[in-house]
């Protein structure tokens, strides 16, 4: 499962990203941080970084831990831009390594669906809203994904395949969501 992470692939790693959100002070941690830009982009397509970097950052754009935290932001979303276009469905999520702890990781893939959950609320996702039935499942997922913790630090060979399975899961779902909720332009369907 280690390539499908996107830390392995990414030019940002979800380590570097969490320090220097930390040391910016910034509302929410990498992964989180990661959901809310897929969320946003796959609610409406928007691919400007201000809505995003504004609620990470907030207020604090002249220090230079902001001013780092912008740049490594930036990247995360040219990169997640980058990798919705790409034919090889080849988006991850920004999560710990598989040599974390399995509550630390869960802990994030919670973050992750709930960054992600909000990200389709500020993209303009509104709830009652009609969407498509396999758009509300996924949502439903997310949230219970979002509100999961881990329970024991003791894990097996199963714990690691159902979370294995999960990341899965919402990696696929994302990209289903993503291709859901934009529709093809008319100009590039075939006539």
């Amino acid at each position: 499962m280690r390539g499908r992470i996107l830390e392995n692939s990414s030019p940002v790693s979800h380590d570097g990203l969490e320090t220097t959100l930390q040391a910016a002070n910034a509302e929410g941690g990498a992964s989180e941080a990661h959901g809310l830009l897929a969320g946003i982009i796959c609610a409406g397509g928007n691919t400007a970084q201000e809505p995003w970097l504004d609620h990470l950052l907030g207020e604090n754009t002249l220090s230079a831990a902001a001013s780092s935290a912008r740049d490594q932001l930036a990247t995360v979303c040219d990169d997640v831009l980058c990798r919705f276009n790409d034919d090889s469905f080849g988006f991850d999520l920004l999560l710990p390594s598989d040599d974390v702890p399995l509550s630390v990781r869960t802990e994030a893939l919670s973050q992750w669906a709930g960054g992600f959950l909000y990200g389709l609320a500020l993209g303009g996702i509104r709830e009652g809203a009609e969407l498509p039935e396999n758009v509300s499942e996924v949502m439903k997922d997310f949230y219970e994904i979002s509100h999961a913790r881990f329970a024991y630090e003791a894990t097996d060979d199963a714990d690691e395949a159902a979370y294995m399975e999960i990341v899965e899961y919402v990696r696929m779902s994302v990209l289903l969501l993503h291709e859901e909720l934009q529709p093809v332009p008319v100009n590039t369907r075939l006539q």
